[in-house]
């Protein structure tokens, strides 16, 4: 088995220029550095109403794993940094998972702050990441300083016995779609059919696959679709895989 194991380590908020850590795991006092709510707003999932959210699209749906969180750590603002908070994923955006209530000790607005440990996925597989804040340490705006997740790309983990796998992106769509394949046999083209929620056919195609290049183009104009679910299947040889499709 083939594994890939990796960190997404986000600087949440913006700044241009950021360097948020001057030594390994240790967080700057900048106001700046971090991400900051002061006004609510609707929160993706719906039931939630409006309030401080931050969302993450990680492109691709992974496995997630540890994470670590570095609270907002400006002497004068650690009032804002979040206390209780909630955590949910998705693999579309449109249909959401709770992992769970957690809470993030105060930052220590020192220059070695190291931030904490925080909740484990474990093995979760997502796209997007959506952190709820539900109480801070008393101040008027919340928010914390970074985030790292521990993940495993699944896109580039092959079973010998299987030997094939793939992922489509974006999903949901608008216009272009890609084709992400994994295979242990690169000389038998790929073929590819996308229905609708009834089972019309769209379209079919084939794809020759290559040494040089996991991921194609599909030749499929999603803005010439109508909003919907369609079904995309993939198969080589007696291997098939299929996805469904959100096109908006």
């Amino acid at each position: 088995m083939k594994k890939l194991h990796l960190y997404i380590l986000f600087l949440v908020l913006t700044n241009q220029g950021i360097n948020a850590q001057c030594y390994p795991d240790q967080h700057s006092t900048n106001w700046y550095d971090g991400w900051v709510s002061c006004e609510i707003s609707p929160n993706p999932i719906s039931s939630y109403g409006e309030t401080h959210w931050v969302m993450y699209d990680l492109g691709y749906e992974y496995v997630l794993n540890e994470t670590k969180f570095w609270n907002t750590n400006t002497p004068k603002h650690l009032d804002n940094g979040i206390n209780e908070y909630t955590i949910d994923y998705s693999l579309d955006g449109v249909i959401w998972s709770n992992l769970g209530t957690y809470n993030m000790e105060r930052a220590s607005g020192k220059s070695n702050y190291e931030g904490k440990e925080g909740p484990n996925f474990d093995a979760t597989k997502a796209r997007y990441v959506l952190i709820t804040p539900n109480s801070n340490y008393g101040g008027t705006c919340f928010g914390f300083s970074e985030l790292k997740i521990s993940i495993t790309d699944p896109f580039v983990v092959i079973e010998e016995e299987d030997g094939f796998n793939a992922s489509v992106y974006p999903n949901p769509f608008v216009d272009d779609i890609s084709l992400r394949i994994a295979s242990l046999d690169k000389n038998t083209p790929v073929n590819f059919t996308l229905h609708d929620i009834t089972g019309r056919l769209i379209t079919r195609n084939t794809i020759n696959i290559s040494e040089d290049s996991q991921t194609y183009k599909l030749p499929i104009k999603g803005n010439a679709l109508p909003f919907g679910i369609y079904i995309f299947k993939i198969k080589q040889n007696n291997k098939e895989k299929a996805f469904k499709l959100i096109k908006r």
